[in-house]
Formats: C-alpha cells, structure tokens, sequence
C-alpha cells in the first residue's frame, strides 16, 4: 500500500498540466500514488497525462463532467494512502513538500492534517507574496494539505461553494485546531491572468451563501475578506475581464493581503529563497 495517495480532478488543464505532475513525481518522498481524474476536458489535458510513464500514475476518466468535489469523492473512494494529498491540476509543489509534512504527521498524531506555507502567483503582472495561515489552525488552502485517510471521509458535494473549507473546518478538524502549517513556502498556487480564478460561478450573492462565510470564518476579518472578494467578482469583474484589464483585477485581489502587511513581490526581479527558487523553475515546463 502506498503510504500517500495524492488526488488531482482536472479539467481543461493542458496548458498547467504538465508542470502539475512533474512536480509531483519529482518529490523527494517516493512512496505515493497519483490519481487523476479527467472530468470530461475538451482540450489535450488527457494526451499530456497519458505522455508520463509511471507506474504511480492512475488515470480515470469521466466523459460526463461531475465537478471538483465529487470528483475528489471519486478518488477518495479508491485512494489507498494512509495519508492524503491535494493538488490543484494547476498548482506546483516543492520536492520536498511531502517528505517534511508525512514526517510531521508520523510524529504528531494529535494532527489531522499538515500544510504549508502557499505562495501567490498572479500570472496577470507576475506578482507574488508568501500566505502562511500561522502554526496552528483549522483552515488551510486546499493543494497545500495533507491530512489522514480514514473510512467515509468525503466532500459535500451538494453544496458547491466553499466545499474545501466547510470540509476542512467542519469535517477534518471538527471545529478544533488540528492542522499545523509549516512555515517553509512549499508550494505555489496559480492565479491565472485571464480571469481563471476570478470568475466563481458558484456564488450568488444571497443570505444562504452569506451564512456560509460566516459559518466557515465566522465574525472576522477573513469573512469581510471573502464577501470583498465574492462582491467584485459579481459586479465589477465581469466589467474587468470584458475590457482585458487583468492586472487591475490582480490588484484588487491582492488589496486585502496587502492591508494586512504582505509584502508583494515582482517574479521579474531576483528570487532569492531558494525554495521560491525552485517552484518558479516548474513554470517554466509550460
């Protein structure tokens, strides 16, 4: 049995692909198996997966599309791992991402779950900034977890918005504190130029889905935050994204983490963490 089973849904991912997978299989922990589900892509998303030949790669493939979290479903449903792992189908991962969180997890079994520090990468104007959530929490961004197997643990996929945070908060950590965040930035989330991430067709600004950012992040800054965000991408995106104007929707995105003190970063000028280093180089695969 593998001791990691890490779990990518894709969909209409050829141009990220790729540079996904490589950075999977080029992880320093080898002991894990890969699992893609293709949920219907109408691009070459399956040709670029079908080009790896590794035995730790399982491809299934959907000709109707179910969505991402019944599509996680899926795979949690034939994962073997002891442990489970999240990539996005377009997020990179340092190569020593799994080693470090599988040897914290083996050594703190009051844990559920282990993540990492996330750097943001707005491809729009090539901006980053470094995301660490703190030490201790009940939240983290989805492809930085790892968190343990156990029987009927799923997603609620009849309820789509906030789906990755309801489960982590709700069904992980059970209301409590159970996930350690690393400090190390051992992988990197894209946010895509041409307003990829920006257009959240799942929200519609009404009271069920209000009561959903409140019951995920309570009364906090994080919920003004999320509702900032669900607001602007309702109203004055689809006005952004007509005229092509994404670097402006890039900063808007950014407002919020800059308020509260992150440093923003240009990619263009000299990286100097090495581990930063190192998930830039992945980029260049595309």
């Amino acid at each position: 049995m593998p001791k990691v089973s890490i779990l990518i849904c894709s969909y209409n991912a050829g141009r990220y692909i790729s540079s996904t997978i490589r950075s999977c299989l080029d992880q320093t922990f080898t002991d894990f198996e890969l699992l893609i589900l293709d949920n219907a892509s109408t691009d070459e998303t399956r040709e670029y997966i079908r080009e790896f030949n590794d035995p730790r790669i399982k491809l299934f493939e959907r000709e109707k599309n179910i969505g991402p979290y019944a599509g996680l479903n899926y795979l949690l449903e034939r994962a073997k791992g002891k442990y489970i792992a999240i990539q996005d189908h377009d997020d990179i991962w340092h190569p020593e991402k799994l080693s470090k969180q599988v040897d914290f997890m083996d050594t703190n079994n009051e844990y559920v779950g282990c993540a990492c520090t996330m750097v943001m990468y707005y491809e729009a104007d090539r901006k980053y900034f470094e995301y660490f959530l703190g030490d201790r929490t009940d939240y983290a961004l989805h492809p930085s977890i790892v968190y343990r197997n156990r029987a009927n643990l799923r997603y609620d996929a009849n309820i789509p918005y906030m789906t990755d945070a309801y489960f982590l908060k709700q069904t992980l950590c059970a209301g409590q504190k159970r996930i350690h965040n690393l400090c190390d930035p051992l992988a990197l989330h894209i946010i895509k130029g041409a307003h990829g991430n920006y257009s959240y067709r799942w929200f519609q600004l009404n009271m069920a889905n209000i009561r959903r950012i409140i019951e995920v992040h309570g009364y906090s800054f994080y919920s003004l935050v999320v509702l900032w965000f669900e607001i602007q991408r309702k109203i004055l995106y689809p006005v952004l994204n007509k005229i092509r104007a994404f670097t402006l929707i890039a900063r808007i995105e950014r407002l919020p983490f800059h308020i509260l003190g992150y440093r923003i970063h240009s990619a263009d000028a000299e990286v100097k963490n090495p581990m930063i280093q190192k998930l830039f180089s992945y980029l260049l695969i595309r």
